[in-house]
């Protein structure tokens, strides 16, 4: 993806490139195009914190996570990986401080970030890669993105988390057990995809749908994200309940609550803050 190089050198790193291409809208772009985006310990982490930094961001009202180049993420960097089993933990996609690999947090901080999260799915997706499309509200797809696991053809086992969430137990184990990738339309018709668009339309629709969040009454968008978190799995009495006690604090402390009610009744288009 491509913007503004002025408003993207403040934040270009090694690994990782962050840009605001419109009001609200906080655009993480993974920059490993030689290795399709694989996540090393230094991409991982510069990733994360990222988004631990939008958390209390209140220009980041949307947050765009994308691949540089051909490929969306490849998964875990197969290279440290293999220098990992091997003793050397130097570029290996696991965090320092806790040993916990990198997807696993930065799916953690995706899934519980206090706003809406797309996945703009530029090209091939596996793995670690393919969990971390999942983890996002939102994936958008060009027609040429591929996604799936392709763990099995290198003896190793995951998408069996997020993944599973969106298509099921048994479509995925299906995927998984291929060995290979999904084209966009058949992910699409799973429902693994949000939309998918022609190549040379991808950036300007994910941009709008960005446009179109950031304007959204995001505050209310994250109470959602944390509903959804805590009524996953529970049963039926219950999650009604946990659902309307979000429901009585989104009125005491969602500010465009009242602007959205107002506006329904005076018949005009809200305005909301994201507060």
């Amino acid at each position: 993806m491509t913007h503004d190089q002025e408003s993207m050198a403040p934040g270009k790193t090694e690994t990782l490139l962050v840009s605001r291409p419109a009001q609200g809208v906080l655009w993480l772009t993974m920059n490993r195009p030689a290795q399709r985006n694989a996540l090393d310990r230094a991409l991982g982490e510069e990733l994360l914190r990222a988004l631990e930094d939008a958390e209390t961001d209140p220009q980041a009202r949307v947050v765009v996570l994308t691949g540089a180049g051909s490929a969306f993420c490849g998964g875990d960097d197969l290279g440290a990986v293999d220098e990992h089993l091997t003793g050397d933990r130097t570029n290996s996609p696991v965090l320092g401080d806790t040993a916990d690999p990198v997807y696993l947090r930065i799916v953690e901080a995706i899934v519980t970030a206090p706003q809406p999260v797309i996945a703009a799915v530029n090209g091939p997706a596996a793995g670690a890669g393919t969990e971390l499309a999942c983890a996002a509200d939102l994936r958008i797809a060009s027609d040429t993105a591929r996604i799936g696991s392709c763990l099995v053809n290198v003896a190793q086992v995951g998408t069996a988390v997020m993944l599973p969430r969106i298509i099921g137990t048994a479509k995925a184990t299906e995927i998984y057990l291929s060995g290979g990738l999904l084209d966009a339309a058949d992910a699409e018709r799973l429902g693994i995809y949000t939309r998918v668009v022609p190549s040379g339309e991808f950036q300007d629709a994910v941009l709008a749908e960005a446009r179109r969040l950031a304007a959204a009454p995001t505050r209310a968008i994250g109470l959602y994200k944390q509903l959804r978190e805590r009524v996953y799995g529970q049963p039926l009495e219950q999650s009604l309940r946990i659902q309307n006690g979000f429901h009585i604090r989104n009125n005491r402390e969602v500010h465009d609550a009242v602007e959205g009610a107002r506006a329904f009744v005076e018949k005009r288009s809200p305005e909301f803050t994201g507060s």
